[in-house]
């Protein structure tokens, strides 16, 4: 049964000459799983607050076309803090419903069942604002969710969170569509996470809708044309020039088993250079306020001209490292060096934004360290790929525009030391490559890179050494195949697909590296 019918729709941002969104057409049946592609800029955020009517009701502007729904329509948002308002958890899960005149006995148990669903139950008291990036993004779904809507959109919701967390939303939205019947609308960077939940696939480009079908079609016609959107899985295996392409690692695993690998080796393990540290931490504590605990006794070197990627659990201590790092939080006990001047980018891009112009911003950061040289700006913003939007708004971009933005204000100043917290939220598969040469080349020129990520396939392919933060101290450390090989979570797909038949296996280049050839006997 259709349920959501756009016919011909165009629009424009309030001031704006070109259009957000171009000639739309789609229809939406009731059930349906929607995965929404395209890269950073190209509409989907556009066409997803379409569906709740806040384009054009809240954001005004100019719209043409015809709109037909038949049921009402929540939206998990990109940033999860302009969704909160309340200052406790418990009550921004019920905030919808009290404004709705809900019966207190019907609200109550709405929300209870929320948190119990959601697995937010032990943060019911807690402020917001005291949450994690990933713990407030489990609240805005949560929020939407005891609302009732039977058709969710939700734009980049893991893209804050880890690994277990991410698998944990994902699975709760294909309970929800799987056993409750729920239309999901989900608009993702992250392709290998979700693609496989898809009953169909959306893409878009520059406000247009350019494909409109099964995943299955989907992989064809990326790989024609060369959209670089494909799942890692499929990518192998259409690169292999395989004839059957799976999407998932059970079906891949099963491609492999018919004779194209091969038991071996392809990598031995990265060593680094240790001569010199950039940055040494002894047993450092740090508590906040509030009494929470983050860092319990820390222990971490990092070594001049490496890239360490940081990852681990949500609210388990990653961010607060950088900023004891960056000197906006001062260690309790323990010791801290740092050999050098620090670049900081913080998880919330707006920090950065206060200027008219892109530009503007920029010249800002330059202008506060002296630096009188203004063409590193262009150059900068171009290795961005944002030279275009130099003269706009930054507060007008996309979410990942923005990420940009405030990535090249600290690029800018060029520091010994570059400390990231989220670098590639918000990012498409073609730009995060493209930040990923960007920091190898800062590597290249001798200096230290530390970034917080939960993106798995980012870390394996740009980090030289990975460590694992759990409950504020080191779970983990070493290279990215002693880190990210034979993981649960902390893993990435082609380490799980080659698993058990070809060691060291990282990335997509390793598994292309490989030799054809026959597995041996008893490999499985």
């Amino acid at each position: 049964m259709e349920i959501f019918k756009i016919q011909d729709l165009t629009y424009y941002y309030p001031r704006k000459e070109e259009a957000a969104l171009k000639e739309i057409d789609l229809s939406i049946k009731e059930g349906e799983f929607i995965v929404l592609l395209g890269k950073s800029g190209s509409g989907k955020s556009t066409l997803g607050r379409v569906f709740n009517k806040i384009v054009p009701e809240f954001y005004g502007g100019k719209i043409k076309g015809n709109l037909d729904s038949k049921v009402n329509v929540g939206m998990v948002f990109q940033d999860p803090e302009k969704q909160l308002v309340m200052d406790k958890v418990e009550r921004e899960i019920a905030f919808g419903l009290e404004n709705i005149g809900t019966e207190y006995d019907k609200m109550r148990k709405k929300v209870m069942e929320t948190l119990s669903f959601l697995n937010i139950w032990e943060i019911r008291d807690k402020k917001t604002y005291e949450l994690s990036g990933g713990q407030k993004q489990k609240v805005a779904i949560g929020a939407t969710l005891s609302m009732g809507y039977k058709f969710l959109v939700l734009d980049e919701p893991t893209s804050q969170l880890d690994p277990v967390t991410a698998e944990e939303i994902l699975h709760i939205l294909k309970r929800l569509n799987e056993e409750l019947g729920y239309t999901i609308v989900l608009i993702e960077q992250r392709i290998d996470r979700c693609f496989h939940l898809a009953d169909r696939v959306l893409f878009m480009e520059e406000g247009r809708l350019v494909f409109d079908g099964e995943p299955e079609e989907f992989v064809g016609w990326n790989y024609k044309n060369e959209k670089n959107f494909s799942p890692s899985i499929a990518d192998y295996f259409i690169r292999k020039g395989n004839s059957a392409i799976p999407l998932t690692i059970k079906d891949g695993r099963k491609e492999l088993r018919k004779g194209l690998p091969f038991k071996d080796e392809v990598k031995g393990k990265l060593e680094h250079d240790k001569s010199e540290e950039a940055i040494c931490m002894k047993k450092i504590h740090f508590t906040y306020e509030n009494g929470k605990k983050a860092l319990n006794g820390l222990n971490l070197r990092v070594f001049k001209g490496e890239v360490l990627g940081v990852m681990g659990e949500n609210g388990g201590g990653k961010s607060t490292l950088l900023k004891n790092i960056a000197g906006l939080l001062k260690p309790h006990r323990g010791k801290l060096t740092v050999n050098g001047g620090v670049g900081y980018l913080s998880q919330n891009p707006n920090d950065y934004l206060f200027n008219d112009t892109v530009y503007d911003e920029l010249k800002y950061t330059l202008d506060q360290k002296g630096i009188t040289d203004l063409s590193i700006i262009e150059r900068t913003l171009k290795d961005l790929d944002i030279l275009k939007y130099k003269d706009k708004n930054p507060r007008d971009l996309s979410g990942g525009e923005k990420q940009r933005v405030a990535l090249a204000c600290i690029l800018v100043m060029e520091p010994e030391i570059l400390v990231l917290d989220e670098p590639t939220r918000g990012l498409d598969r073609e730009l995060k490559d493209k930040l990923g040469e960007i920091i190898l080349d800062f590597k290249g020129k001798g200096k230290t890179i530390l970034l917080v990520t939960h993106d798995v396939e980012f870390v394996g392919k740009f980090c030289d050494r990975v460590t694992l933060i759990f409950d504020g101290s080191i779970g983990q450390v070493g290279s990215k195949y002693d880190i990210l090989s034979d993981g649960i979570y902390y893993t990435t797909q082609m380490n799980k697909l080659f698993r058990g038949y070809v060691d060291n296996i990282i990335t997509l280049e390793d598994a292309l590296s490989v030799k054809s050839e026959y597995l041996k006997e008893g490999a499985i």
